[in-house]
């Protein structure tokens, strides 16, 4: 309704407790904690309720009385929905805003020029690790909103802690220090050396989603220190490594570190970016059931290698040594040396680790030195020099012979070397009619280094014409070189014979590295037409 008099202008002070009932429109200021009310009216003159309303002011006490609110749903008053058990469930906007909470509001700014690190830290001190970090209403998600957080000292996660940012590009947490960029540590606020003293809660349960962490210096981006269960996904981590560059130990991307009696365990990574860091992901400590699943690896001097310090039970931390990790799905680019390495030190024996790569993509610029394709210096993709270890269904867009000098090229750069299982996806190719002398049929593998205990085994399908022939043809490569057998069935119209024999050779001896490559070969009767065959290959590296 328009205000159609204005008789007078009517106000008390006074302090909060004298506070009297006022005249419909009148003002009351409370001096003492700042606060202005004005009178209702009476039910008589229309107002809903007599009593004093509050006016919103700098004063007013975080919304506790101030606003109340209820959920609408998306139809708002449309379509009324009830919230409560008789009428609408109602809340203060304090407590509805306090839902939600971020970085900001603990003082961060995320300008690109402040250093937020005590702001942060403070944060996940008082979310996580306070007073009341037993309770679990106090363990809320901690948002950091779109933009440039800068620190110069190790974020340090404490368990059950949950960090969710706006996504890569978008919520970036930028260290300038000479250290790790995040972490994990007990809920005492002790580090690694001294988690879990004084019974403290070691490292669990923690989160990070939608983060974007980089180090601008040579060190590492996250540690997960005697921690279980964390998961990571849809984050990137990217370090100041740059291609050519030498090999740091101190440049981590992402590694554990455990002792004998608080091992980490369950680490998980998905849809997670990984770059520019002389060792993407480094573990050497014991540690068990990791997963990387549809990640990104690029840029580094290596890639995922395991084991380069394990020693055995001589060094705190370092019993078992890594088992049970797998890369699914994920790809690898310009990465200098191995995509995935597994080390031994030869020294003491070793554990059964169980290392799986499977489905992954790995480029023509992995395990080439940086040297380009065909290039003398290039090594296996992946080297498994630990049993258990195996390669199923990978991708390797490398396939180019080794070169020792400008014009001379040799064996085939390995795929998988070492101590492994590996098999690949089916290869059709085409066996020419009459062929009378061995023709390679195009498929080659590495015979590995000093040739012994190379073992393949093609199973294939050849089909010609109305005939069919079913097989498993294998090769083993030793000492005294190479030997074959070919254990088939065939069927069709008879003769039933499809005419075709399978051989296998050494070639391409390169007395530089004493590799050699495998070679496929086939000869073939007249028929007047050619063969198909289709072929999977497993290798026992």
């Amino acid at each position: 309704m328009a205000v159609v008099q204005i008789s007078r202008i009517q106000h008390r002070r006074g302090l909060a407790t004298d506070l009297p009932q006022l005249a419909a429109g009148e003002l009351g200021w409370s001096i003492d904690d700042q606060r202005l009310y004005i009178g209702n009216g009476t039910v008589a003159d229309g107002a809903p309720a007599v009593g004093n309303t509050e006016i919103l002011t700098v004063g007013s006490s975080s919304f506790t009385t101030a606003l109340s609110y209820y959920y609408k749903g998306y139809l708002g008053d449309s379509t009324p929905i009830v919230t409560g058990a008789s009428g609408n469930f109602t809340r203060t906007a304090q407590k509805k805003l306090d839902d939600f909470v971020t970085v900001k509001d603990f003082g961060a700014l995320g300008d690109g020029s402040t250093n937020d690190t005590s702001a942060i830290q403070r944060a996940l001190d008082e979310l996580y690790t306070d007073s009341d970090k037993d309770d679990e209403r106090a363990r809320r998600v901690l948002y950091f909103p779109a933009g440039d957080y800068r620190i110069n000292a190790s974020l340090k996660i404490p368990p059950f802690a949950h960090l969710r940012g706006a996504g890569i590009g978008k919520s970036v947490i930028l260290m300038s220090g000479s250290a790790t960029a995040m972490v994990t540590k007990d809920d005492e606020g002790n580090t690694f050396g001294t988690i879990g003293n004084s019974a403290a809660t070691t490292p669990t349960n923690i989160q990070l989603e939608g983060l974007d962490i980089r180090n601008g210096s040579s060190y590492g981006g996250l540690s997960i220190d005697n921690a279980t269960k964390v998961y990571v996904s849809h984050c990137r981590f990217q370090g100041a490594y740059a291609a050519g560059g030498a090999d740091n130990a101190l440049g981590k991307g992402i590694t554990v570190r455990s002792t004998n009696t608080l091992k980490c365990a369950n680490i998980y990574f998905d849809h997670c970016q990984f770059g520019n860091f002389a060792r993407l992901i480094d573990m050497s400590m014991d540690v068990t059931n990791v997963r990387f699943s549809n990640c990104d690896f690029d840029t580094a001097y290596n890639g995922v290698i395991i084991g380069s310090e394990w020693d055995g039970s001589t060094t705190n931390g370092m019993s078992v040594g890594p088992r049970d990790l797998q890369v699914m799905s994920s790809s690898f680019s310009n990465i200098g040396q191995q995509a995935i390495y597994v080390k031994s030190k030869q020294t003491v024996e070793a554990p059964s680790r169980n290392i799986l790569s499977h489905s992954n993509f790995f480029a023509s610029t992995v395990a080439n030195n940086f040297e380009g394709v065909g290039t003398l210096n290039e090594v296996a993709t992946i080297q498994y020099d630990q049993d258990e270890c195996s390669s199923t269904l990978d991708f390797f867009e490398r396939h180019d012979l080794r070169r020792t000098d400008g014009s001379s090229h040799m064996n085939i750069a390995p795929e998988v070397q070492g101590i492994a299982r590996t098999s690949h996806k089916i290869k059709q190719v085409t066996l020419a009619d009459n062929t009378s002398t061995a023709t390679t049929t195009g498929l080659e593998y590495s015979a590995g280094s000093g040739n012994l205990g190379k073992s393949i085994v093609l199973n294939y399908k050849i089909e010609r014409g109305p005939r069919t022939r079913v097989g498993s043809f294998t090769i083993s490569v030793n000492t005294n070189g190479i030997s074959f057998n070919d254990d088939y069935t065939e069927s069709g119209t008879s003769p039933v014979d499809v005419g075709v024999t399978l051989t296998a050779t050494l070639g391409r001896d390169d007395s530089t590295t004493t590799d050699r490559s495998v070679i496929v070969k086939y000869q073939t009767t007249n028929t007047g037409t050619a063969a198909t065959m289709d072929a999977e290959p497993t290798l026992i590296v």
